[in-house]
């Protein structure tokens, strides 16, 4: 295991580690007065205004579903270039195992978002749109090089930022729902990130020569 590595598994450890603790709170309402604190200074009186307008399509064109599709996308563009059907097989554990942890959170937790809807698998904490975004963008990345360079990661940062941002802003979820979204994801992409999983991922599937079976004369 190199240095960088050992590192990333290190914050994935912490960051998974604050997300449970966060969720305590959460659970207990320790949280509530500085979660509507902050509603009100991202969007006061509820209101919906011209910024509501403009980031509401940064929450509409990253949502899940899209995040989903252009993780699926790459998968397969992958597995065409590759010859392989296991860039396809490893976006699909990715977006099940993601989706999964994300539901099973909010069904335990349950958690009612700012205007106080709840479902059964639709709990305010974590936020889905977090999650997915961040797994998502990490998977495609993975997939594309097994050892992305630091621009991209940075890039895959301001997205995350963005979005969470653009959630606030429209009050679909508390602050520490956006936190613990991305909170979640770390070790989600950490995991995702293993030497094991994408060794398979990157290798190349080239046809068997074909032995010429006389030569001419």
């Amino acid at each position: 295991m190199g240095p960088k590595l050992a590192v990333a598994h290190r914050w994935a450890f912490i960051c998974l580690a604050v997300f449970l603790a966060l969720a305590v709170f959460v659970t207990v309402e320790p949280t509530d007065s500085f979660d509507r604190t902050l509603k009100e200074v991202f969007r006061p009186d509820d209101v919906w205004g011209p910024w509501q307008l403009v980031f509401g399509n940064v929450v509409d064109g990253a949502g899940p579903p899209v995040a989903l599709a252009a993780l699926a996308v790459a998968g397969a563009v992958a597995a065409v270039r590759r010859k392989s059907w296991w860039p396809v097989i490893y976006v699909g554990c990715l977006a099940v195992v993601t989706v999964f942890l994300t539901q099973v959170s909010k069904a335990i937790l349950g958690r009612p978002d700012p205007h106080n809807d709840v479902g059964l698998f639709n709990g305010s904490y974590p936020s889905g749109h977090m999650v997915i975004l961040l797994s998502c963008l990490g998977g495609i990345l993975l997939v594309w090089r097994q050892r992305p360079p630091l621009w991209a990661w940075w890039l895959v940062l301001v997205a995350e930022l963005t979005m969470g941002f653009s959630l606030l802003l429209l009050s679909m979820h508390w602050f520490t729902d956006v936190v613990g979204g991305g909170l979640l994801a770390v070790p989600i992409v950490t995991l995702a990130a293993s030497p094991r999983l994408l060794d398979p991922v990157h290798r190349i599937n080239r046809p068997a020569a074909v032995d010429s079976v006389g030569s001419p004369t």
